[in-house]
């Protein structure tokens, strides 16, 4: 058999187990917001966190705001409006809040960081558009450990910068090297090697185990590092079966410490355990309950229910593990 062929089998086959493996079945427990300006309504929902008190925070990144939801899908408190001032926003997208209930929210557009009480009370900013130390160009994800520090994903300048909780600047790591699409593809052939770099990384999240798991959205793979930037492991490809991505958007972590990876093209969920094993997906193009159109955003509340902000379709959807 030609060398071709031989590559369009093996395709097929991962496609069809993908597939068989693919029904764990999350349960969809409902969905808030749809477009709109008001309270509750949303525009570009890019990325949720939810609180210590199980409270979501959403950043309603076309309203120039973030929102506060209860876990039902009640509105609770907007903070921001359009703005350039302290307090204020041009597209809010990354949003994590800290143990101590602090809320962090990167600014795409205007290169900053902001820090808010859980009221959304301003507290600081720090940041600036640049390629220096504690500058940016289009922070897009945040992330804070269990000791407080700040990990900003810095999308158009390729790399991770790492800050204290008032924004002191420690380190940073990473460069922009594109994987071969072809590599990437077949890298259960080859490795398509690269680490530590990445093409437009999106978003970042701190495992239980306190390692740093970044989204290399355009390299179609996730990267894992120490809290010191020491490159770890990956995992990915471009691909649409399953442990396969078409441009990875976020991640978070259920109870059992598995890793849920947001594919954004192939409009799905998938799950790993911490070795980068595939476990299982669920969701699939579409508007109805279940389906995505855009996942850019995950979190997981302290019960294990599963938040997804489910971008174009302007809304945030609720799922359980099963």
């Amino acid at each position: 058999m030609k060398r071709r062929n031989v590559f369009v089998v093996v395709m097929l086959l991962l496609l069809l187990a993908s597939v068989a493996l693919a029904g764990r079945g999350d349960r969809w427990m409902g969905s808030f917001g749809h477009l709109g300006e008001k309270p509750g309504e949303l525009d570009g929902p890019y990325d949720v966190a939810v609180g210590p008190d199980g409270n979501l925070y959403i950043t309603d990144a076309n309203n120039h705001r973030v929102q506060k939801w209860n876990p039902e899908g009640k509105p609770l408190l907007i903070i921001g409006k359009e703005g350039k001032e302290p307090g204020e926003f041009e597209k809010p997208t990354g949003i994590a809040v800290a143990p101590d209930g602090s809320v962090y929210v990167s600014d795409y557009f205007l290169d900053r960081i902001q820090k808010f009480t859980s009221d959304g009370t301003f507290l600081l900013q720090w940041g600036k558009s640049g390629k220096g130390n504690g500058e940016f160009d289009s922070p897009s994800g945040i992330a804070v450990d269990s000791q407080g520090n700040v990990y900003v994903v810095d999308t158009y300048n390729h790399r991770i910068q790492k800050f204290t909780s008032d924004g002191k600047f420690l380190l940073l790591w990473g460069e922009k090297k594109k994987v071969n699409n072809i590599r990437s593809a077949l890298n259960f052939l080859w490795d398509e090697d690269l680490e530590g770099k990445f093409y437009y990384p999106a978003k970042i999240a701190i495992s239980p185990a306190d390692e740093i798991y970044v989204a290399d959205s355009y390299n179609n793979r996730v990267e894992v590092f120490s809290s010191d930037g020491r490159f770890l492991r990956k995992w990915g490809g471009m691909g649409l079966w399953g442990g396969r991505f078409r441009v990875a958007s976020d991640i978070a972590f259920d109870r059992e410490g598995n890793a849920l990876v947001a594919d954004f093209y192939n409009q799905r969920v998938q799950r790993f355990d911490p070795s980068g094993r595939y476990l299982d997906q669920f969701g699939s193009k579409g508007e109805k309950e279940r389906e995505l159109n855009g996942p850019t955003g995950l979190a997981v509340d302290a019960e294990g229910f599963i938040y997804v902000t489910d971008f174009h379709n302007a809304r945030v959807q609720k799922f359980q593990p099963e």
